[in-house]
């Protein structure tokens, strides 16, 4: 009886040791396969978005003052130390 299960488990794990080698195997293939076809996405990919940055900076014509920005940053930064403080006071 102890030996038919001790039979069944290393069989059990023959099986799954041999289709993870199958898989590892399966996934090496693919990747060596497709592996161009990936290159060549990844390169339209980035082509894509370097237009896409082009064409924001072409169209941004006038930006906001820098001074109007730093005003933001601090009354963004008050906000945050406001919540932070009531947070803390609970």
């Amino acid at each position: 009886m102890i030996t038919d299960g001790l039979i069944l488990m290393v069989v059990g794990m023959v099986v799954v040791f041999l289709f993870l080698l199958l898989l590892n195997f399966l996934i090496s293939g693919l990747s060596l396969l497709l592996k161009d076809h990936a290159l060549l996405e990844e390169k339209q990919l980035l082509e894509a978005e370097a237009a896409k940055r082009k064409k924001k900076n072409s169209k941004k014509t006038g930006s906001l003052p820098v001074a109007a920005g730093g005003e933001d940053l601090g009354r963004m930064t008050a906000v945050i130390s406001a919540a932070v403080h009531a947070h803390r006071n609970r």
